[in-house]
């Protein structure tokens, strides 16, 4: 009977794994009827976790001296029932017949799939929180705002938009990791933006022109300058949204199998 296991680096230890393979992983394929175990390595596989899952599963081996285990390893040829494991284990790796999978790490993949999902639905409580403005108290043209709420409301956005701008740094150092070229450019474009929103935000009082009768407890905003407000700040978000959504659409459609 053969099994097959991927090594865990930071669990450090092995799993058994059978349906899937991916570019960095290490994998050992056990043949339990002639005591061989096959180590193979993929091509973004690091040296230093080859050594040290060789090392572990040599000394887990070492523990049952009754066997006669023997090492056979990625650089020979292996059987052909072995190489056609990990031909169809590694078909989990192409698009198609031809083209690569993007992203070689199952953590990548899992961590990406929540931070996208995260820059895609926070803007819009981001864009939501903004507008709760349209509900102060108007009165002709103007809306009367207290001066702590207006400052709970900016303080509240720029919030939300200081997160974002977490995870789209996230998103950047991710698509680094995995030489992913969209994820780099769709991510540094909106850490741009929210960026530039964040510091926007951080006028604080001096966003709007306050009309004749205001105090210092309590604003008088013109109507039209709350629309023209919260009009640029959804364009903004339009910019780096529309393309994050298309790239959560393209991104689970390709690597479902692998996130649930």
């Amino acid at each position: 009977m053969l099994r097959t296991f991927i090594f865990d680096e930071f669990k450090s230890h092995w799993i058994e794994e059978e349906n899937h393979l991916l570019l960095h992983d290490v994998c050992a394929i056990l043949d339990e009827e002639k005591e061989i175990i096959y180590l193979w390595a993929g091509s973004k596989s690091k040296k230093a976790k080859f050594r040290k899952g060789y090392k572990q599963i040599k000394e887990l081996t070492s523990k049952f001296p009754e066997l006669d285990i023997q090492f056979v390893m990625t650089k020979k040829i292996f059987p052909i029932e072995i190489q056609k494991i990990i031909d169809k284990l590694s078909e989990s790796m192409k698009l198609g017949s031809k083209k690569a999978l993007k992203f070689s790490r199952f953590s990548t993949i899992r961590i990406y799939s929540i931070s996208i999902i995260i820059t895609v639905i926070l803007p819009i409580i981001f864009f939501l929180n903004l507008s709760t403005s349209l509900f102060w108290t108007k009165i002709n043209s103007n809306y009367y705002i207290n001066s702590l709420i207006y400052a709970n409301w900016i303080n509240s956005s720029k919030f939300f938009s200081l997160i974002i701008l977490i995870f789209f740094l996230i998103n950047i150092l991710i698509g680094i990791i995995e030489y992913e070229t969209q994820v780099i450019i769709f991510s540094l474009n909106g850490f741009i933006i929210s960026l530039g929103l964040l510091l926007y935000l951080n006028q604080g009082t001096f966003l709007f022109l306050f009309q004749e009768g205001w105090t210092l407890t309590n604003y008088v905003i013109l109507q039209k300058d709350i629309f023209l407000f919260l009009g640029f700040i959804l364009s903004a978000i339009l910019i780096f949204e529309i393309p994050n959504i298309y790239k959560l659409m393209s991104f689970f459609k390709t690597y479902r199998k692998f996130i649930f």
